[in-house]
């Protein structure tokens, strides 16, 4: 009985070892199988999959082109920004270690307590890397030295969080030329669906607004490429030896036709609490030394960490005065009395004025068209055309225009740069104006009913209906001098590489025909003469020592019971123009007592009189 229960014993052990013996047998088998796989079917796979985990490709950002402006001075340039960001590739693949993460960042503080990082910013940055795999996800921008340093000490703790320098625009004058010079963000979903910018991935800085807009392709540059070997972190070792690496080809700088003094004093005159706008131009060649704006903005907001960004944003955003607007180029203004140039222009161009013509109905402080009694804002009795022009009188041109008639005053204005085609100047921005004729009046005006009457032509006489911006405010006045053509206003001098070369420089290029008969010019000249230097123009205020000013005064109504816009357009020297100036300020009253001390200055600046001035 024994014997038989030690066999079954016996057996069943053996059983058990053959089973346990069989087990090892296959999985060695398996593991044999498996790393055979490994080195051998796939190792040309494996193998570049720990290169990639072991080297990267990076992306070498190309420097940004700087702006200086025509004598030198640098108004734009570059500078290093560290940048905490979320590489996807090095970040942990299980969702319970990437809380570890997660909860890490979240609670390293600075020196005074304060939370690096908040929670909704930081768990949308973990989100966008599980579809964004080839870019680093920034989590915190323009890191200081000690928010870097804090990061750097926890780096063994955060297996995917990396530090990256970038470069960032500065604007060394902050306010100053801020419309002319534009600002740098990061490029929005809306910009990367258009096909302008197929060129531009998610994450890249573009310029926007001003020249940093208009010129952001030339700013650019070329990215280069290297590889480097990253440890386990996804944090870099050192560059790979042996491989040539790309170098990246630096933007051009752009030599603008801003004249950094000029531009100084012309802010300086014209108050950020002002609604207005400024632009100096010569008329010669349409080079922009001067454009103000106000208010003001600081693009230096938009080179700020992301939370200071946003706060400087909102405000400037939603601030009434709408400080982003660039008035000089997009404001558009009745042009008021300066308009009354351009009536006079087309006048004696037509032969329907003269300087010996005195009209029958002489200025007793206004005029009587039907039954509609239309005022003048003072008595001045018998007046030619320079006369009229001088003090400004509007029953002499309510009576020009009515005999000239419209049509040859538009065309008149428009050979000189007014009109709704802009000028073509190289920032973007530009609007055009309005000059009214009896189609267009009845178009515009269809769905208030309102109709084209004769009777329009007195208030359109006058400038009171067109709409014009301040830079045609300048080019007319600018080109009337010269009766040269009208030049292309731009900002544009010249394009240089890192060495110094000259890549392009821009030609002076005719956009209008402006020109008129010697005779027509003289007399023109001789009015806006008389507005500055005659003791009863209305633009004496301008007047300079020394140099002789032509100018044209105005004050634009814009709303009943308000003060009116303030303008003041002129050029010096008057007989060889070199400098053209056109100053509106909203609601400030009249444009000879409010506008032309700030023309002024500027002028005063251009010829370097304000320091003979001091002494």
């Amino acid at each position: 009985m024994f014997k038989v229960f030690d066999n079954e014993g016996v057996q069943t052990r053996n059983w058990h070892v053959l089973v346990f013996m069989a087990a090892v047998i296959i999985f060695f088998t398996i593991l044999l199988v498996r790393l055979y796989s490994l080195q051998y079917t796939h190792y040309d796979e494996n193998l570049q999959r720990s290169e990639n985990n072991r080297l990267r490709r990076v992306v070498v950002m190309a420097e940004r082109g700087f702006i200086y402006d025509r004598n030198g001075e640098v108004l734009v340039r570059n500078r290093p920004s560290y940048q905490i960001a979320l590489q996807a590739m090095h970040l942990p693949r299980k969702d319970s270690v990437r809380k570890i993460v997660f909860d890490r960042l979240l609670n390293i503080k600075d020196k005074d307590g304060s939370r690096l990082f908040d929670s909704l910013s930081l768990d949308t940055a973990f989100q966008r890397t599980r579809w964004i795999k080839n870019r680093p996800i920034r989590i915190l921008e323009d890191a200081s030295p000690e928010q870097v340093s804090i990061i750097e000490e926890h780096s063994s703790e955060l297996p995917g969080v990396v530090t990256l320098i970038e470069s960032r625009r500065e604007y060394p004058y902050g306010t100053l030329a801020s419309h002319v010079l534009g600002y740098t963000s990061e490029i929005s979903e809306e910009q990367l669906k258009k096909p302008e910018f197929a060129a531009y991935t998610q994450g890249d800085r573009i310029g926007q607004k001003g020249l940093e807009q208009g010129y952001d392709t030339e700013f650019r540059g070329k990215n280069g490429m290297k590889l480097v070997e990253v440890n386990a972190s996804g944090r870099e070792v050192g560059q790979v030896k042996g491989v040539e690496s790309m170098s990246p080809e630096p933007g051009l700088h752009l030599i603008s036709t801003i004249d950094l003094k000029l531009q100084k004093v012309a802010e300086e005159a014209i108050a950020d609490s002002v609604k207005g706008a400024l632009v100096a131009i010569d008329p010669r060649n349409g080079e922009i030394l001067a454009m103000v704006s106000s208010p003001r903005l600081d693009p230096n907001i938009f080179s700020l960490k992301k939370r200071e960004r946003n706060k400087g944003w909102a405000q400037v955003a939603l601030d009434s005065m709408r400080p982003l607007t660039n008035r000089a180029i997009s404001g558009t203004y009745t042009p008021a009395s300066v308009f009354k140039l351009a009536t006079a222009g087309a006048g004696l161009e037509s032969g329907i004025l003269s300087e010996t013509k005195y009209y029958p109905k002489p200025c007793t402080g206004g005029y009587q068209y039907g039954a509609r009694y239309q005022k003048c804002w003072g008595v001045h009795g018998n007046l030619n055309v320079v006369h009229a022009l001088r003090l400004s009188c509007d029953v002499f041109f309510y009576q020009a225009g009515l005999e000239i008639d419209m049509n040859r005053i538009n065309e008149f204005a428009r050979r000189f740069g007014y009109g709704e085609q802009p000028l073509g100047v190289d920032i973007p921005g530009e609007k055009g104006g309005w000059l009214p004729d009896s189609v267009s009046f009845n178009q515009r005006n269809k769905r208030l009913g309102w109709r084209w009457a004769r009777g329009l032509i007195l208030n359109l006489s006058i400038g009171q209906g067109q709409l014009v911006t301040p830079l045609q405010q300048a080019v007319f006045v600018g080109s009337l001098a010269t009766n040269k053509g009208v030049y292309r206003p731009h900002f544009m001098k010249e394009l240089r590489d890192k060495q110094g070369n000259v890549v392009r420089r821009y030609e002076p290029e005719i956009v209008r025909q402006g020109t008129m008969k010697p005779s027509t010019h003289r007399v023109l000249l001789a009015a806006m003469d008389s507005v500055v230097n005659h003791p009863g123009g209305t633009g004496k205020r301008g007047a300079l020592p020394g140099i002789r000013v032509g100018a044209k005064t105005g004050s634009g109504e814009w709303k009943k019971g308000e003060k009116t816009h303030a303008w003041y357009a002129a050029v010096a020297p008057l007989y060889e123009p070199e400098i053209a100036v056109a100053v509106i300020l909203e609601a400030a009253g009249g444009g000879g007592a409010k506008a032309a001390p700030i023309a002024r200055k500027v002028l005063m600046a251009y010829f370097g009189l304000e320091e003979e001035e001091k002494k």
